[in-house]
Formats: structure tokens, C-alpha cells, sequence
């Protein structure tokens, strides 16, 4: 529905005032180029100039200044119960460079050939034509509400930005302890005040001795860096690598530990076939965590990945995001995926989220 009145409005009204009424007033020769033979184009210097100048009006003042605020103000009345004009101005701000970036790939050599081949009363036909491809692009990355049935696992969607896609990857949520049975496993967990060099330091050493690092998060929390490291390593080295790690002197500030990390015992556990894949965006506030987990574990649901952090947007606001991986043992139905949708949808209400984006994912063993 967005798309839609968007489309009437933009299209329909303000790129035909734009492309016909004010290019054909600035650029009084542009519909004679536009009739020219293309040998007669390529020497009409000025005529190409004044092409180049129609493409750059549109695409790096028309768009970033007049398209791109008119779309999110317009899917924030569209979508929206409460809506916050200059919120969704905001959520441009911090957006705009991957929006400028998607939409010159496709508009630049788009609108060169329009403005160079194109009737005056055939640029509105051709854009229009070229919309279709990219709105479908734009409401993939920021309309949540665009999805074809095929594509949805259950066939069910609800929310203005709560997406169900299928994905057919079935070695999703995979851990490398579980994937790699021929080498051992250990975690590596340490925490020492910051200086540079910590990560090259520990990740040269754990390579000198044969270890490889796959999941790991480091980050700097006040004075102190924080590591949390897995590694794997071929059993006949990994007491050589531990003994390494914990006589080298320069990581001695870091108070490295670690731990050996087994496999799941086979028959003990039931093997995952359905996923989730969770993202939410909203203001910082207390809580936030715990509802979101506490849902998820309600569905029977456990958690194999979750990461936090609090991003200051543009405005000022601090912004709490977490990307949270789940699998269930249990295949859902279309009942069950509806339910699940309006559950997350009373969530992101409940807790004010701006974003949050779910995607399910078949991952049952071959």
C-alpha cells in the first residue's frame, strides 16, 4: 500500500513536473537531442553536456533531497499507527549512503539513456518502467511489507516491518566444534586494559601454533578490551598452543583462560530443522533483552547466537540492536508461523522497537 500511493503521488505528479515540465524549460533542446540519430548525438558536445547535467539534477539533488524524504515520510504515514515525520527523516540520515549507492547503480544508466533517447512525452513511460525493477530493490531494504507468498515460509506476514522469508541453507546455525570432528576445541575468554595490539598480539600467536580462530567478539568496554575467542587446532598441538598462551608475557595483562569445549553427544540432543534469524532496532531502554528471549523460549525455541550493542544515530538517540539466531526441533505449520508473527508484532509495539526483522529458515539434516 506504501509502494502504491507513493507510486501515484511521485511518479504520477511530482518526476512528470520534474523530467517534463522543468527539464524541458532549463534544457530547451533536449527533446531535438533526444530525436537525433545516434552519430548526430555523439557529436552534439553541448547536447551530451546538457544530458549529463539532466542526470546529475536528478540524481544527486532531485533524489537525495526531494525523492528519498518524500518515500520514508510517506511509509511512515502509510505504515504507521503513531507517525513521526522526523523519525523517519532520521532513519534516512543513517540509511542515505547505502540508499544513494543501491539507487545510482540502477538511475545513473537509467536515466542517461532516458534523457538521451526518450520523447519528452515518453520519460515519465520509461522511468515508470525502470521504477517497477527498483521499487522492488527499495522495498526489499526498506519497506518490509513487499514479499511474495512463494517466498514466505508459511505464507504468512504481518507488522510494517516484520519480514518471514524462506531460506533453503541447510547448514545454518551450525556450530565448528560440531562440524569439525577431527580437531580439538577450546574457547579462549580474556579481559586486560586496553592498549593497541591485543588482537594482532593473541591472533598471531594462536596461529604460530597451529590453532585457527572462527567465532570470536572483542570489544573495548571502558579501559578494558574484552576477548571471547573459539579456536580450533589439530590434538596434537592444542597443549602445545594453551601452554603458549599461557607463558607468552606480553599477554599476561590479558588474564587469559581457557576452556576445552566437546561436541554434543549424539542421541542427547534433538537435531534443529526449523530457524530464526532476529533483528531489532530500538530506543535504549531496560528490558528489552529479557521480553525478546523470554518469547523466543516460550516458543520452545533455543537460542544458539545472540549479540548486542548501542549505536548513537544521527539524532542524538541511542539505539539498542540484537541479532539473535534461534533454532526449534520442532517443524511449525502456517498456523504456527502466524502465530509466531503476531506475537512479534505485539512485541515491537510493546516494547516501541523501530525495526524488527525475522527471518525463518528451513534447516533440517539432510
Amino acid at each position: 500500500m506504501a509502494f502504491g500511493c507513493f507510486g501515484f503521488f511521485y511518479l504520477g505528479m511530482v518526476q512528470y513536473g520534474l523530467y517534463v515540465t522543468a527539464f524541458g524549460r532549463l534544457f530547451p533542446n533536449a527533446s531535438k537531442f533526444a530525436a537525433k540519430s545516434l552519430n548526430q548525438k555523439i557529436k552534439d558536445t553541448k547536447g551530451m553536456m546538457q544530458v549529463g547535467m539532466q542526470v546529475f539534477l536528478d540524481q544527486c539533488i532531485h533524489h537525495p533531497f526531494m525523492y528519498f524524504p518524500a518515500f520514508y515520510c510517506t511509509k511512515e504515514l502509510v505504515m504507521s499507527e503513531k507517525p513521526d515525520l522526523m523519525n523517519a527523516l532520521s532513519t534516512y540520515g543513517e540509511n542515505m549512503k547505502d540508499d544513494l549507492v543501491a539507487l545510482w547503480k540502477i538511475w545513473v544508466p537509467a536515466m542517461a539513456l532516458n534523457f538521451s533517447f526518450m520523447p519528452m512525452y515518453a520519460r515519465i513511460p520509461f522511468a515508470a518502467g525502470v521504477s517497477l525493477i527498483w521499487t522492488c530493490i527499495l522495498s526489499s531494504m526498506r519497506g518490509g511489507d513487499v514479499i511474495h507468498e512463494n517466498d514466505i515460509a508459511g505464507g504468512a506476514v504481518t507488522g510494517a516491518t516484520l519480514n518471514l522469508m524462506k531460506e533453503g541453507l541447510t547448514d545454518l546455525f551450525q556450530s565448528p566444534v560440531d562440524l569439525d570432528k577431527n580437531l580439538a576445541h577450546f574457547s579462549i575468554s580474556a579481559s586486560g586494559v586496553d592498549r593497541p595490539g591485543w588482537v594482532a598480539l593473541l591472533s598471531r600467536v594462536v596461529a604460530e601454533d597451529g590453532g585457527n580462530v572462527t567465532h570470536s567478539k572483542m570489544v573495548r568496554l571502558g579501559e578494558d578490551f574484552i576477548i571471547l575467542m573459539h579456536v580450533a587446532v589439530p590434538p596434537e598441538k592444542r597443549r602445545k598452543l594453551i601452554k603458549a598462551l599461557a607463558q607468552n608475557k606480553e599477554l599476561k595483562p590479558l588474564n587469559i583462560q581457557t576452556s576445552q569445549l566437546s561436541r554434543r553427544s549424539t542421541g542427547k540432543f534433538e537435531q534443529p530443522c526449523l530457524g530464526l534469524r532476529i533483528h531489532s532496532i530500538g530506543e535504549d531502554r531496560p528490558g528489552i533483552l529479557a521480553s525478546l528471549s523470554e518469547a523466543i523460549a516460550e516458543k520452545g525455541m533455543s537460542i544458539e547466537n545472540v549479540s548486542t550493542e548501542i549505536r548513537m544515530g544521527k539524532n542524538g538517540r541511542r539505539k539498542f540492536i540484537i541479532d539473535m539466531e534461534c533454532t526449534s526441533s520442532s517443524q511449525w505449520d502456517r498456523d504456527g508461523i502466524s502465530e509466531a508473527t503476531e506475537d512479534l508484532s505485539r512485541l515491537k509495539d510493546d516494547l516501541q522497537l523501530d525495526v524488527i526483522d525475522v527471518r525463518i529458515t528451513n534447516v533440517q539434516a539432510k
